[in-house]
């Protein structure tokens, strides 16, 4: 029988979504729950090892470290569900200016932003922050803080298009200079006179509103050791 790509993909979703509820399994576990013959069980695990998403112990195969990482996400990185995406947006300060970035991909196409982005797993604000200025912009900055939390939904054709959870920060650089990416144009513009450019909403209200405003977020860490909690940190 001829496996398709489409359904080999299927069927090590399948496999990885059975250590979401066991922490490690045997082949015949294995083979039982998703109910395929032992050659392509044997397969799909072969090339889930290659690519560093399980690995062997003794009779045990369960999840390595990094594909540990996919359990919160899995039914998005398998397009069951899509939730909004946790982005940082950088309000970068020299005196009375702002630095905007002019957009060069969808969504928000050709509109002035805030230099921002995606944040990473082991970021904390500040650390995104520094990152997303450092690659778009190629600037050091004084972080300042948090300064507001927002929910963005975009609804086009009655739709839902997309869904973001905005952190929105501030910086303050000492000198204007700046350095383009691909990431789009950039350019300093009066903070008293964005309302003149063509820039994506929430990113002007927030600018306008929650500048200077102040907001406490506590970071918590929790330690894990074999499936067992064994310790819990709160950073205020």
């Amino acid at each position: 029988m001829k496996y398709s790509s489409g359904l080999a993909k299927k069927e090590r979703e399948q496999i990885f979504e059975l250590f979401i509820r066991n922490n490690r399994l045997k082949f015949n576990q294995i083979e039982k729950a998703i109910n395929i013959r032992s050659n392509m069980v044997s397969y799909h695990l072969k090339e889930m090892q290659k690519e560093g998403l399980i690995e062997k112990k003794e009779e045990y195969y369960c999840l390595t470290k990094t594909a540990e990482k996919y359990l919160p996400i899995m039914s998005h990185v398998m397009g069951k569900e899509l939730g909004p995406l946790p982005v940082v947006l950088i309000a970068l300060i020299n005196k009375n200016k702002i630095l905007l970035i002019k957009r060069n991909k969808r969504p928000y196409q050709n509109y002035w932003s805030l230099v921002g982005g995606k944040m990473r797993l082991e970021e904390n604000f500040e650390e995104a922050s520094r990152r997303l200025l450092k690659e778009k912009t190629a600037i050091e900055a004084q972080y300042e803080g948090l300064k507001s939390i927002m929910h963005e939904q975009v609804i086009g054709d009655e739709i839902i298009k997309h869904g973001f959870i905005l952190f929105f920060t501030k910086m303050t650089a000492k000198e204007t200079g700046f350095k383009e990416s691909e990431h789009g144009k950039l350019g300093w513009f009066s903070i008293n006179k964005i309302e003149n450019e063509k820039i994506i909403p929430s990113d002007a209200w927030l600018i306008k509103n929650k500048l200077n405003s102040r907001t406490r977020i506590a970071s918590i860490q929790i330690n894990e050791k074999q499936g067992d909690l064994v310790s819990f940190k709160i950073h205020k």
